[in-house]
């Protein structure tokens, strides 16, 4: 089995205020969650929230987690533009842009992934192509920092968008790279949340779920 992890960056420097718009996600669904007390070792059914960094806040949800679903509550909640990426089975990486609850850019490295028939593949493609102009607007950065990030992998040996990137783009962290362009840091240190909610057992069955894992 390979590694799945999600991650939502939301455009607030306010900890707290995130972890309480993430609490609100779970009360709406109705999907039993509670605050953690720091002294408590950590389960894999948490969500760790960080201490903001260039303006950005970090959460990490849960493996499995389709966090789509959670960041445009969340971004509608605070009123902010939020960027959400998941690595699904260590294969390939995807990216939703979100401002106010509204999506405005979503890709993913692999859009072929789960199907060989063209025009669903043609389908996909267009619909998960990215759009490096859209969220440089939306965020503020040169669209050429962006654009060397946003490509669908093929058969062919892929190499690094920059020379000073950790990862190649054919690695699903390369999201990270691709953060660290426009604002948001993946935290080194996965001890150095500020806060933790954890989720009841069957938490999976009670929240959304995206479609054809993408």
């Amino acid at each position: 089995m390979g590694e799945f992890t999600a991650a939502t960056a939301f455009r607030v420097e306010d900890a707290g205020a995130v972890l309480a718009a993430a609490g609100r996600f779970f009360a709406e669904h109705s999907c039993p969650a509670a605050l953690v007390p720091d002294a408590d070792p950590a389960t894999e059914d948490e969500v760790q929230v960080f201490p903001p960094v260039n303006g950005w806040t970090v959460i990490l949800w849960p493996a499995y987690f389709f966090e789509l679903a959670a960041a445009e509550f969340m971004s509608l909640d605070l009123g902010a533009l939020a960027s959400t990426a998941r690595i699904y089975d260590g294969d390939y990486w995807n990216h939703s842009l979100l401002r106010d609850g509204v999506l405005l850019d979503t890709f993913a490295s692999m859009p072929d992934y789960f199907t060989d028939d063209a025009d669903e593949v043609a389908r996909l493609s267009a619909k998960y192509a990215g759009h490096p102009a859209v969220i440089a607007e939306a965020v503020g950065c040169p669209v050429g920092d962006l654009v060397p990030y946003l490509v669908h992998l093929g058969d062919d040996e892929a190499g690094k968008a920059f020379p000073d990137d950790e990862f190649a783009l054919d690695s699903p962290w390369v999201f990270v790279d691709f953060w660290r362009r426009f604002g948001p840091i993946y935290p080194e240190d996965l001890s150095s949340h500020v806060g933790r909610i954890r989720l009841a057992p069957g938490w999976l069955d009670k929240l959304p779920s995206g479609d054809a894992g993408l």
